[in-house]
Formats: C-alpha cells, sequence, structure tokens
C-alpha cells in the first residue's frame, strides 16, 4: 500500500509538472471554474469534518483514519494552488454547515456516527464530482490528472468507511 501511495505521489507530480509545462495561456489562474470551487468546498468540509475526528472520534479505526483524511484533502488543495494559485472560497453550502455544527457538539458514539456518515456523503459527493472532471474534455488537462488520482483514493475511503460504518 505504501509503494502504491509513493508511485501515484511520483506519478502526480511528475503528471502535473507536464501539464504545466505545456499549458495554455488562460488554462490557469483566473476565476476557478465552478467544478474547482465545488471540489474545493467538499474538500475543506471533509478536512474540517477529519480534523474534529482526530480530536473527538472514539473508535481507534476513525481516530488512525482521520489524520490522513486532513492530509489528503490539504494536498489536493496545495495541487490546486501549484496549478491555478491560491482561491478564496465562498461560504460552506448551509446543509453542510449544518452537519459540522452536529459533529462539533456530538461525542462518543453518536460523534462516530454523524462522522462516518458526514465522510461517506461527501466521499461520494467528491467521487461523483471528480470522476465528473477526469472524463470531461472541456476540464484543464492539470485538472483531470488530479481528479483522476483523487478518485481513486475516494473509493478507497469509501470502501473503508462503509466497512467501517455502524449497522442500523
Amino acid at each position: 500500500m505504501i509503494e502504491r501511495r509513493s508511485l501515484a505521489l511520483v506519478m502526480a507530480g511528475a503528471t502535473l509538472a507536464g501539464c504545466a509545462a505545456t499549458a495554455q495561456p488562460g488554462m490557469t489562474g483566473g476565476a476557478p471554474s465552478a467544478m474547482r470551487m465545488r471540489a474545493a468546498q467538499g474538500g475543506v468540509f471533509l478536512m474540517q469534518t477529519a480534523q474534529l475526528g482526530t480530536q473527538k472520534a472514539a473508535r481507534p479505526e476513525l481516530r488512525r483514519f482521520a489524520p490522513f483524511e486532513v492530509s489528503e484533502q490539504q494536498g489536493l488543495m496545495d495541487a490546486m494552488a501549484q496549478v491555478h494559485g491560491a482561491m478564496a472560497m465562498p461560504p460552506m453550502p448551509d446543509d453542510k454547515a449544518a452537519m459540522l455544527r452536529q459533529l462539533q457538539s456530538a461525542s462518543g458514539p453518536e460523534f462516530d456516527r454523524l462522522f462516518v456518515t458526514a465522510q461517506v456523503q461527501g466521499h461520494q459527493e467528491a467521487l461523483q464530482l471528480y470522476t465528473t472532471m477526469s472524463q470531461d474534455a472541456s476540464t484543464p488537462a492539470p485538472d483531470r490528472a488530479i481528479a483522476l488520482l483523487a478518485a481513486d483514493r475516494i473509493r478507497e475511503h469509501l470502501a473503508f468507511l462503509q466497512a467501517v460504518a455502524p449497522r442500523a
């Protein structure tokens, strides 16, 4: 698993470097695309919920997962910033803000249940978005490369989260 992740990071770096070197004028910078903005918003939500998970998760496997999620979302944001520059974030959608507030006030098994639910929902939305980005020819090549690599990690995270989700 470690070797696979290392290879993916090397490939991502090479791909992004190649994309940046061949980028057309106007491909980077400027106003962020709607898909890139939605990806960033979703990433912030996943990162903020995972940050809470590092502190509040009761189950050991969720406490181990949370820092990896924080790191991964920061890496995705850093990759997008390397290609496009930093972007100002719009406010979090109301449903996500409400879910974040619920997590902030929850503890113990209730927190774990809400945390897994929030992470599964966020990862499902991210997978749909990144899959669309990776397959859309109008998406700039650097964004398609990032999306392709992100989708693979998202699938792994969904499999883990669904395996540890509390059964109703």
